[in-house]
């Protein structure tokens, strides 16, 4: 039970996070790869290059180590 919290207490803080970047290309990225797009999918989506969304990625990885999110926790 107490998992289970923590997974919901997770969900929450990574929601607060998506909901706030304002950046509308970071914010879809997020909700594509939350929902399992792949890269490739992601680029024809967004209508971005791979070493654009290779940047993308980086960025907001560090946004979501600054925010306390591990990525695969």
């Amino acid at each position: 039970m107490d998992r289970r919290q923590n997974n919901g207490r997770r969900c929450q803080i990574v929601q607060e996070f998506v909901k706030n970047i304002s950046d509308n290309t970071e914010r879809l990225a997020c909700f594509l790869f939350m929902n399992n797009y792949a890269d490739r999918e992601v680029c024809k989506l967004l209508k971005i290059g791979a070493n654009t969304l290779g940047m993308l990625k980086l960025k907001l990885a560090f946004d979501l180590k600054k925010a306390g999110i591990q990525a695969g926790a």
